[in-house]
């Protein structure tokens, strides 16, 4: 159900909205829910304990933190968000979206980190499941000592990709001072530490981390902590049926009938075939002569995982590479990426309780308020117009039709 909402309205829907003090409680979580499945159940369960004035629920949108479209579009997961728990749902900026851990991370905390309150809690999962560990990890990596940076350079001259240099070199550095520190070749680690760091600068928010007992690479479905790549593998497969049961009833009635392919290389390929190598050196994170091998490259490739594989270097990752040509495609570039650092946030709100209308009013104190995509493509605000883009992406590439705007359930 789309609203056009107006935060001066004095009603919504017949309620009138109250004010809301500055000393509540917010409880957050960051997530993708691709798909919501048994596994966050937790950690909605957890937020929801803590007896929060609003449950915030910062939802990715509809492209992947890894650069691939989701199974279902932003709507229908804040739909199965609000379901599980959650009062309100905004989006997080695709532009941070679809990058990397720090950028991810970092965008979330800011906006939790504007909306007026006494206190800010950010919950997450972590295969520590221990907040000092992680903390530690955090607070050496921002502060970036001199010997860790060499270690760092010394291992990715040998041929180490960064993730696994990184990962090698703060272990070396850890160790040798007897420092307890959390894994960085655990994915839900690795992202955990990113929020803690954003955390340190920003200020304003305690973060609380859950043990996440599951492995995200795992191809098994544990039918408590499954992992949601495993659950995405087995939908059309043999296995969709132990898939369908690691998910609470409302996302399993709609797996049952998702869309499970997408016609993104096409688009992404036609696309490439219209840029400039200098056109494509603007793009965020383009550098070191990569947009020349991502050209020479998709003349030699028919679809995007090929082509994926055979751009991805030490350096660059198939996940980067991922990132970068949905960059391409969304024209994310360097000049718009910077800038959305540090300005002001907005917020998008993809889906509320009808009980919670009033937290709209609140969030308009922290930003421009969005309800629909026509408002955000026509907001001015650049980082808005790349939401509706990677929209109307998703839409295409799936031969879907979705929502486009604010659900009220």
């Amino acid at each position: 159900m789309y609203n056009n909402y107006n935060p001066r309205a004095r009603k919504l829907q017949g309620e009138t909205l109250k004010k809301i003090r500055r000393n509540m409680k917010i409880a957050a979580i960051t997530a993708e829910f691709n798909p919501l499945h048994n596994g966050h159940l937790r950690l909605i369960e957890k937020a929801r304990s803590l007896s929060p004035d609003i449950f915030l629920v910062i939802l990715n949108g509809d492209v992947t933190q890894r650069g691939e479209l989701p199974l279902f579009d932003k709507y229908t997961r804040a739909k199965h968000a609000v379901k599980a728990g959650a009062d309100v749902v905004i989006e997080l900026p695709q532009i941070f979206g679809a990058a990397c851990a720090e950028r991810f991370a970092d965008a979330a905390v800011k906006l939790l980190s504007h909306i007026p309150a006494e206190e800010r809690i950010l919950l997450f999962g972590s295969e520590e499941g221990e907040i000092t560990p992680l903390e530690n990890a955090a607070k050496i990596l921002s502060e970036e000592p001199i010997e860790l940076s060499v270690e760092l350079r010394e291992l990715m001259d040998m041929g180490f990709s960064y993730p696994q240099a990184r990962a090698e070199a703060f272990a070396a550095y850890t160790k040798q001072r007897g420092i307890p520190v959390a894994d960085l070749t655990k994915p839900n680690n690795i992202l955990a530490i990113e929020y803690l760091r954003s955390i340190r600068k920003r200020k304003g928010v305690t973060p609380y981390t859950l043990k996440r007992s599951g492995d995200y690479h795992d191809e098994n479905i544990d039918q408590e902590e499954p992992s949601a790549s495993a659950i995405r593998a087995s939908l059309g497969e043999d296995r969709e049926k132990e898939a369908l049961a690691a998910l609470p009833p409302y996302v399993r009635e709609d797996a049952e009938n998702a869309i499970v392919t997408d016609d993104l290389s096409p688009i992404l390929l036609y696309k490439l075939g219209e840029l400039t190598p200098s056109e494509l050196t603007n793009v965020a994170d383009v550098g070191e002569g990569i947009e020349n091998r991502i050209l020479r490259l998709a003349k030699e490739n028919c679809d995007l995982d090929s082509l994926v594989k055979a751009v991805s270097t030490k350096r660059y990752t198939e996940s980067r590479v991922r990132r970068i040509l949905i960059g391409a495609l969304l024209g994310i570039d360097k000049s718009t990426f910077e800038k959305a650092i540090d300005e002001p946030p907005y917020y998008k709100v993809l889906a509320v309780k009808k009980e919670k209308t009033e937290v709209l009013s609140h969030l308009s104190k922290a930003g421009t308020l969005l309800t629909g995509e026509q408002e955000a493509r026509e907001s001015g605000i650049p980082t808005a117009r790349i939401d509706y883009k990677a929209h109307e992406l998703y839409r295409i590439a799936k031969r879907q039709a979705t929502e486009d705007g604010m659900l009220i359930l």
